[in-house]
């Protein structure tokens, strides 16, 4: 196709085909990111949803990060082309004549709207999982309601506010036509990320809030730990990409296109999804550093006062402490089954709440 050709659809003309657009090897460093990042977060959905349909434990929580891997797969579609006719790799002032910004804008168009609601999403899916966990708790359910509440309304805002940045909304991209309104995009774009974070920030604390005081094994501790920090790992990059459009937009003499920046969205949405989906992979670990992640201790018998069992069986119990909380002197026991030392061995996901009075 010659760049003259005349184009159909949401094109005005035709653009050169990405064969005739030169690479080098930045760019396909890049490119390698955006295709492996999809492909280890897709590997831990699959390893997720394996656990849950085997074990019959199938729940909304599941499908909000399903909808969130499809919207992954998805962006890296346009990021490939926006890689290409953007020229990522190059240094500006290398950019041959031929450079035409129109499908930059396209494709930059579409990774934003298949880019924001995957982060809600996943968050989504992490509080609906909380809840499960810390429900009995007045404070943390309400606290889950209100944030999640909140998480979805800004999706649906940010998602709203991308496509409809400007009117008509091809003139994006179609610089014959003329935008009738327009927002101010560097402003909406850094603003929208920061209080993202600000979301990312708070679902950190609500495990810690459910799981305060809880005595558990250190293979436990190591393990939730471990689950936990990996989200950590996302706020990181999510800073690192508003520092990043900080300095496109704002530092005179950056050349944000010979660099690989760009590929921070995907990393950010593909780690949250692994992050996610992370704790499916117990079994596999328990396979490969038995001695840390086995389900047994010899340390931490899990006896209490009294000599009543609950939950579904003996093989694969976890047990949980909570200090006193009431003048009564009350003894919360949390036990949950763990069939296949699956992640509810940290999380109980089926636990059972008791409480009995400690004479």
């Amino acid at each position: 196709m010659d760049q003259n050709d005349s184009g159909t659809g949401v094109f005005r003309r035709g653009y050169v085909p990405v064969s005739e657009i030169p690479t080098n090897s930045t760019q396909q460093t890049g490119i390698a990111i955006i295709f492996l990042m999809t492909s280890l977060a897709f590997v831990t959905w699959i390893a997720r949803m394996y656990s849950r349909f085997s074990k019959k434990q199938i729940g909304i929580d599941d499908w909000f990060v399903t909808v969130a891997m499809l919207f992954s797969i998805g962006l890296h579609v346009p990021y490939y082309y926006f890689f290409r006719y953007e020229y990522i790799g190059f240094h500006t002032k290398d950019l041959p004549k031929s450079y035409d910004v129109e499908p930059v804008l396209f494709y930059n168009w579409i990774m934003q709207v298949l880019y924001n609601p995957i982060l809600a999403l996943v968050k989504s899916s992490i509080l609906l999982l909380l809840l499960r966990l810390g429900g009995h708790n007045r404070g943390i359910k309400w606290a889950i309601y209100g944030l999640n509440a909140f998480n979805v309304a800004l999706m649906i805002a940010i998602f709203l506010t991308v496509v409809f940045q400007t009117i008509p909304i091809n003139a994006y991209w179609d610089l014959s036509v003329k935008p009738e309104r327009q927002i101010d995009g560097p402003v909406f774009y850094i603003s929208s990320a920061i209080i993202t974070i600000i979301t990312d920030v708070l679902v950190l604390l609500i495990p810690f809030w459910i799981f305060l005081g809880l005595k558990m094994r250190i293979a436990a501790k190591i393990g939730l730990i471990v689950v936990f920090l990996m989200g950590g790992v996302v706020t990181i990059v999510a800073i690192l990409r508003v520092i990043g459009l900080h300095k496109k937009f704002y530092v005179k003499g950056y050349d944000s296109r010979h660099s690989l920046g760009d590929t921070l969205s995907s990393i950010e949405v593909n780690l949250a999804i692994i992050a996610c989906c992370g704790p499916a992979l117990r079994p596999l670990f328990r396979r490969m550093f038995p001695r840390l992640f086995s389900g047994k201790s010899t340390n931490d018998t899990g006896k209490y006062n009294t000599p009543s069992r609950y939950g579904n069986g003996t093989a694969g119990v976890s047990s949980f402490h909570l200090k006193d909380m009431h003048r009564s002197r009350t003894q919360t026991e949390i036990r949950g089954y763990s069939p296949n030392g699956s992640e509810e061995e940290i999380m109980t996901y089926n636990g059972i709440l008791r409480t009995t009075a400690v004479s």
